[in-house]
């Protein structure tokens, strides 16, 4: 029996009369796949075998976009069809590409772990096998998280100003300029971020930028390696930044470190990275807001902004200014539903 080759942005959809073997479909869902084969763990053979096992009944559609513009096309397309899903198979620099179009929208979208660090399927949960993950789209099992707005960008996980950026820049760089990389990040898995966080830490001069942070909640000029913006307690999927954050309360964490010594930074970095906290660390701002605006007061230097391991691109150029603020409820998400869970939950125990 024969397998259709599926190139470049290849919609499979109705049945081939020359007995060539397509997805089953019984109309039940109309599901898009986005397959990242740029990302460290996505195998299109592999993830489409796994995908279809799990939604046989579904009309799925695969699309490995070759370019931004032929994704937003087709992302595009399946926003005005009204797709019952979209599936996201890559890292979270998929998942950030394809939220910047269904923020706000009635598309749900399941993040299958198919990237390096992975952080928001990790963050839901997702690590289970293809087909426990693909079970909340059978069962219509969803909830709505928290956006985190950047100018013009729209960011689900963590991010920030500062030494971040510059480890997101290298990784980035070398991806681009030697696509055998990849393999590395497969095999180093979510490790291959610590070894740059590290690289950067071993440095003898301490970096700092300085900053002009204007909130509710604080207020003034800080002088930091690194501030962060976090919308769950985890980066690069060790990194324990912000212990008592989540994804869906209608707030975001801000993180600054204002260690003036290497080995200090060090030391604070070395606790976050093992799972600690150093709560009693003296050069911690941390603090929950919903709104703020952050100012590069170094005009001799262009500070990127990093977000979900992207940079982020300003719309006004080289601005060295950031508004940001919270999108309550922004994004559905196909996942366990934590109210439908708890009532679940009392129920089992009510009937005991």
């Amino acid at each position: 029996m024969k397998f259709l080759h599926c190139k470049a942005s290849t919609i499979l959809k109705k049945p081939i009369l020359d007995g060539t073997r397509v997805i089953k479909g019984c109309s039940m869902q109309n599901i898009s796949v986005y397959l990242n084969q740029r990302a460290s763990h996505t195998q299109f053979g592999y993830w489409k075998e796994q995908i279809d096992k799990s939604l046989f009944r579904s009309t799925i559609t695969y699309r490995t976009p070759r370019d931004l513009d032929e994704l937003k096309s087709n992302l595009q397309s399946d926003i005005d069809d009204e797709c019952d899903a979209i599936v996201s198979v890559g890292g979270d620099g998929t998942v950030n590409t394809l939220i910047q179009s269904l923020a706000g929208k009635e598309v749900g979208l399941l993040v299958m772990p198919g990237g390096t660090a992975n952080d928001l399927a990790c963050e839901l949960g997702h690590k289970q096998s293809v087909k426990k993950v693909t079970h909340f789209i059978r069962n219509n099992e969803y909830k709505y998280i928290d956006l985190i707005k950047i100018n013009n960008n729209f960011m689900a996980t963590n991010g920030g100003l500062g030494m971040g950026s510059k480890v997101a820049e290298r990784i980035n760089e070398i991806r681009r300029a030697h696509p055998s990389f990849k393999k590395l990040m497969k095999l180093g898995g979510k490790s291959i971020y610590s070894f740059f966080i590290l690289s950067e830490l071993t440095s003898m001069r301490l970096p700092t930028y300085k900053f002009k942070v204007t909130s509710e909640q604080f207020s003034g000029i800080v002088e930091t390696p690194i501030l962060m913006i976090n919308n769950q307690p985890h980066l690069a999927g060790t990194f324990n930044i912000a212990p008592n954050t989540r994804h869906d309360d209608g707030k975001f964490n801000v993180t600054i470190l204002k260690h003036k010594t290497h080995k200090s930074f060090v030391q604070c970095c070395y606790k976050m990275a093992i799972g600690e906290y150093p709560f009693a660390d003296p050069d911690i701002i941390s603090f929950e807001t919903d709104a703020i605006t952050i100012e590069n007061m170094d005009p001799t230097r262009i500070v990127p902004f990093f977000g979900d391991g992207e940079i982020f691109q300003n719309s006004n150029g080289n601005s060295q200014k950031w508004d940001i603020q919270l999108c309550p409820r922004s994004l559905k998400v196909y996942t366990e539903d934590d109210e439908k869970s708890l009532v679940s939950l009392c129920n089992e125990v009510n009937l005991s």
